[in-house]
């Protein structure tokens, strides 16, 4: 495995992020956000000449996102606020339902948060060694 040094909480809300295009520098272990085109000719000239270099951040599917919110629903132990997040999950936009079910509940929101950024690490590193890469101790 190669070592990098990375940002691994930048990487891990990479996977989250359906606004960009991330992608890790194999030189660097930057993680860039590809701008569009004709906004940073360094970056195009990088995918250009060296488009090995780096390697595409994939987000996470939807599926993935709400497995990850439906792993948490046991963690919940006020009934209003597990009811209110099962009910969402069960919605027509789940994804929006779920996060506006948690600004009713704000202690539930700050455990869902902490839960999600330690589940990205996981993701994270899972990733990384998938890739046979390792961060530098």
């Amino acid at each position: 495995m190669r070592p990098l040094t990375i940002d691994l909480d930048r990487l891990a809300a990479a996977f989250v992020s359906a606004d960009g295009d991330f992608r890790l520098d194999l030189l660097s272990g930057k993680i860039l956000d590809i701008p569009p085109t004709g906004e940073d000719p360094e970056i195009e000239h990088l995918l250009e000449e060296e488009p090995k270099r780096l390697l595409a951040v994939d987000c996470l599917a939807q599926a993935e996102i709400l497995a990850l919110m439906a792993e948490f629903l046991p963690e919940v132990e006020q009934l209003a606020a597990y009811t209110a997040l099962q009910a969402a999950l069960d919605s027509r936009k789940p994804l929006r339902s779920f996060h506006n079910a948690l600004k009713q509940f704000p202690d539930v929101q700050s455990a869902w948060q902490a839960f999600e950024a330690e589940r990205l690490r996981e993701l994270a590193l899972d990733w990384l060694a998938e890739n046979e890469l390792e961060l530098r101790a």
